[in-house]
């Protein structure tokens, strides 16, 4: 029963140890890179909220902005992910991509983006995901 209790308790250190520990910080917490971008692309609108992600040695930060846009960062500031029902400033993304998605959807905003070191990933307004290498040239439908 003792060796029980131990291999339980053990679990339930490895499990507490590898869970995310999500904070809400200033944004004055965020790194500059971070900040830099949000002041830039949405014109000095305020930051409502700010997260820290840390899980494991990983760390992420989450801004949420006036005018109801989410980003997502790594480490080092690089937006990684950004969601608004407004439309996405086009700015973020590669002039190659906007103008791909101007030319055959015409009307349509980007809802949501991912950005990694080789793709993006948008989704539109009217539900089309597509898939863009680095440089914003078109690769797939998803």
């Amino acid at each position: 029963m003792k060796k029980l209790i131990v291999i339980v308790l053990a679990m339930m250190a490895l499990a507490t140890t590898a869970t995310a520990q999500i904070k809400q910080i200033s944004s004055t917490k965020l790194p500059a890179t971070a900040r830099t971008t949000i002041k830039k692309t949405w014109n000095n609108a305020p930051i409502v909220d700010a997260w820290q992600n840390k899980e494991g040695r990983r760390v992420e930060y989450k801004a949420s902005i006036e005018d109801g846009s989410i980003v997502k960062f790594n480490a080092a500031g690089q937006w990684i992910e950004v969601k608004s029902y407004g439309g996405v400033p086009t700015t973020l993304f590669p002039a190659a991509l906007n103008k791909f998605v101007s030319d055959y959807y015409e009307g349509q905003l980007i809802v949501w983006g991912i950005r990694t070191n080789t793709k993006y990933q948008v989704q539109l307004t009217d539900g089309s995901k597509l898939e863009f290498n680095k440089n914003g040239k078109f690769q797939a439908f998803l």
